[in-house]
């Protein structure tokens, strides 16, 4: 009898392990797009394990988060290197990780810096994240953009930033209407009536370097559209057959450029339209040929900005200055910057004993670099030991950083 008690009680127990490990691969199956095991590393500074173990847990859950992040981008946009491009979203990583397991735990030392490593597994809320994807899509996309137009209404100047500035206004609200982000005019306006120089600069003598540059991104645009459009009355409206109409006629001719304000303000559009109107007083004519040269430099630059906003996905440049690293140590932080970020490759400008000045190219901003070197820092770089990484300044595409001793 004791034998068959025990029989049936093993019998069971087995088939309710068996129900258990069925319904838990059930559930395997249907959040494994979501559940990710990555590993994350941290240096042990005097002997603080737990603290240690928090900034590898912080790792390893940005690890995770990092890699669904980069299959999203590059599923919902051209991007190829989607991994670099969320690093925008890195500081958001504790609100998409819902549930975390830690699986394994080990010690061990990167030269001679005490070090830990976690592996975990880590449960992704997909909803948030997808939404969170589709916003840095939108904002990658579509830079703040600031607009100044030197117009020529029948002779009459109309300086940037007027308020009667027809074809400022018009090609800022087209600019608009297409979903761009525009910058405040008002902001530019007072700027520019301090400085009323600025408002007489020629389109073709605004270089790197110039005021009016500096003004517009202190405003915090990241890219000037700037113009220069005349009206030239035209004869009659003449329709096939050759009768005269009562409706006049005016062109609105000028050329426009699109200027990056980072790194190194390079040009990276232009153009030269003419814009056509008719009405039956001349004012109003000459009005809509500018107002019609608005919407056709609005097709135009918008389409540019685009095309070269997902180009800085790619291959931006970005230029990296750092002091503190003895030569050694410098040659190996570059190998640990392609190793363990997005920069895809380092041009060595400079490297002495005053420090050195790099050339990188990476797939965003300076302000996201800054941003993933922050959160990357205490990884598996070969300085932990020795050094301590502070980011001292980033601005329009130059980062500044430098080494203390530890």
């Amino acid at each position: 009898m004791f034998l068959n008690v025990f029989l049936i009680t093993s019998l069971s127990a087995f088939l309710a392990l068996g129900c258990a490990g069925s319904g838990n691969q059930k559930s395997s199956t249907k959040t494994q797009e979501n559940v990710v095991t990555s590993l994350g590393e941290a240096p042990i500074y005097q002997k603080d394990l737990a603290l240690a173990r928090n900034k590898a847990l912080k790792d390893a859950k940005l690890n995770a988060v990092r890699k669904l992040i980069g299959e999203q981008i590059t599923s919902k946009s051209t991007v190829a290197d989607g991994q670099s491009l969320g690093s925008r979203l890195y500081g958001k990583t504790d609100a998409f990780v819902k549930k975390y397991d830690i699986l394994n735990e080990e010690l061990w030392k990167l030269d001679t810096q005490d070090m830990v490593r976690l592996t975990v597994r880590c449960e992704v809320e997909m909803s948030r994240l997808s939404t969170a994807v589709d916003e840095l899509l939108d904002e990658v996309g579509n830079p703040r953009i600031a607009v100044l137009i030197q117009a020529n209404l029948s002779g009459k100047s109309i300086p940037f930033g007027s308020s009667t500035n027809l074809a400022e206004a018009e090609l800022m609200e087209r600019l608009r209407s297409k979903g761009n982000k525009i910058v405040d005019s008002s902001q530019l306006s007072s700027a520019l009536k301090r400085n009323p120089g600025l408002s007489k600069l020629d389109l073709t003598g605004v270089e790197e370097g110039s005021p009016l540059l500096t003004l517009a991104a202190e405003s915090g645009a990241d890219v000037l559209i700037l113009g220069k459009v005349e009206t030239k009355d035209q004869p009659p409206v003449v329709l096939p057959g050759g009768k005269k109409t009562d409706f006049l006629s005016a062109a609105a001719t000028g050329p426009y450029r699109i200027i990056q304000l980072w790194g190194d303000g390079k040009i990276f559009g232009s153009g030269s339209l003419e814009g056509r109107g008719a009405d039956i007083t001349q004012d109003v004519a000459r009005e809509q040929g500018m107002k019609d040269w608005a919407k056709l430099v609005s097709d135009k630059a918008g389409k540019q900005i685009k095309e070269e906003w997902f180009r800085l996905t790619e291959q931006n440049t970005i230029i990296f200055k750092f002091k503190g690293l003895a030569l050694e140590d410098a040659i190996n932080f570059k190998n640990d910057l392609i190793e363990y970020t997005g920069v895809k490759q380092v041009n060595d400008r400079k490297t002495d004993a005053s420090g050195s000045e790099w050339e990188l190219t990476y797939p965003g901003k300076e302000s996201m670099f800054a941003e993933e070197l922050m959160y990357k820092k205490d990884s598996s770089f070969r300085f932990l030991g020795k050094k301590v990484l502070n980011i001292t300044g980033s601005k329009r595409g130059v980062i500044e950083a430098n080494f203390a001793d530890r």
